[in-house]
């Protein structure tokens, strides 16, 4: 076992001791969609819950939320969590808005906002969103990097922690690169971004190659028929709040996370088959990390990269940064 990686497994730790009643718990913006780096987070999250004897009387995707339904249900000692990630800001405005309606209909309840880096492109939506969180008194913001913490400690809650990425919890919970011992397929994957996140690094690393063929990203890993389940369920979880059908929304939570375990599986399959990983993806930092492979990670548009980098990674020892 890895000592830095098991410390930061550790770190996740002091999330539990916000809940105070274990078995009252609410979890918001689970991720249904094929973004591989943000289902890490999500088993991360769940395996979090078994770790800690973590009862979620209710979770919820955004396809499948309705605040007339949390109303329902919640009580005066329910804890409302949201799913961490790299969401929280003005990128992603539907996600955001869901935790600001959360804030703003339950003030007297403990809403916690697992680890998440922020970005913020308009500096008046950022104050707009702050005003609406820095008016609660019991919401605590957990940050991944020491920018986000500082911005968040500033704008939007006294009571702000820094916190390693829910994925950590996976580890030791996955196999990894020493245990399989798998002959490599190639000698290197690079794994780029092609999405809003992606910076000029991408294109000068594929203007350096003459082969092209190890260049992937999530979506290139990914299955047609891994596409036609995500929106199958999605639909599904739109019907299911339109008929107010907990039944049918609770259903398609228990197809999702069984999709997401087996698309993990499948990603740490093709991971071990290399033996170094260049990677903008955040997650694809931490998913080689988690596997005990060798990685190099690149920063992306904003800086979040290497800011988690700096802050949480960089005393493993089989990983560095990547710098042109």
């Amino acid at each position: 076992m890895n000592d830095t990686l098991v410390s930061l497994k550790k770190e996740l730790e002091k999330i539990s001791d916000f809940i105070i009643d274990k078995s009252d718990v609410f979890y918001f913006d689970y991720p249904l969609h094929l973004n591989v780096g943000d289902l890490l987070i999500y088993a991360g999250t769940e395996q979090f819950f078994r770790d800690f004897n973590i009862n979620i009387r209710l979770r919820r995707c955004l396809q499948s939320f309705s605040i007339n339904e949390v109303k329902k249900h919640i009580r005066p000692n329910t804890t409302l969590l949201c799913h961490g990630g790299g969401n929280f800001g003005d990128l992603y405005p539907s996600i955001q808005k869901l935790r600001e309606d959360l804030v703003t209909n339950f003030p007297n309840n403990r809403i916690i906002i697992l680890p998440q880096t922020a970005y913020f492109s308009n500096s008046k939506e950022m104050e707009r969103s702050a005003s609406v969180f820095s008016s609660h008194q019991y919401c605590y913001l957990f940050a991944r990097d020491t920018i986000t913490f500082q911005l968040m400690k500033q704008k939007f809650s006294n009571n702000v922690f820094l916190s390693p990425d829910m994925a950590h919890q996976l580890y030791g919970e996955l196999s990894t690169k020493i245990e399989n011992n798998l002959k490599s397929q190639m000698d290197t994957l690079y794994f780029l971004r092609k999405d809003i996140e992606s910076s000029h690094i991408e294109t000068q690393i594929k203007n350096r190659l003459s082969d092209l063929t190890n260049i992937k990203d999530w979506e290139d890993l990914l299955t047609l028929q891994d596409i036609k389940y995500e929106l199958f369920c999605s639909r599904l979880a739109k019907i299911a709040n339109i008929l107010n059908c907990s039944y049918l929304k609770n259903k398609v939570n228990d197809m999702w996370y069984c999709r997401t375990l087996d698309i993990i599986k499948r990603m740490q399959y093709i991971f071990l088959k290399y033996d170094l990983i260049i990677t903008s993806r955040l997650h694809g930092h931490i998913f080689s990390c988690l596997l005990e492979l060798p990685n190099y990670i690149c920063d992306n548009s904003y800086g979040k990269n290497f800011n988690y980098y700096n802050q949480w990674t960089k005393n493993i020892n089989f990983t560095n940064k990547y710098e042109l």
